[in-house]
């Protein structure tokens, strides 16, 4: 009977690994990749606002997404 419990909370972990992964991917391109195109003045503003423009809200929803799945984990 704790078999199917025991598998979603190992569901749950590996959505939380692949979560954090793909954190540390948005973190390379809205952190990492930004910085030095700005240092290196490699990009129109323009363009750099429309790039990031849609990066942005995507990187902060899984901020917190990533807490939420972190937490409810902690609970379980």
């Amino acid at each position: 009977q704790r078999y199917p419990t025991d598998k979603a909370y190992f569901i749950a972990k590996e959505i939380l690994a692949t979560e954090r992964t793909y954190l540390k991917d948005l973190e390379v391109i809205t952190v990492w990749f930004r910085s030095a195109v700005i240092k290196e003045n490699a990009m129109p503003e323009g363009l750099m606002t429309l790039l990031f423009s849609n990066i942005d809200p995507i990187y902060e929803f899984h901020r917190g997404f990533l807490k939420e799945i972190e937490q409810r984990l902690l609970l379980w």
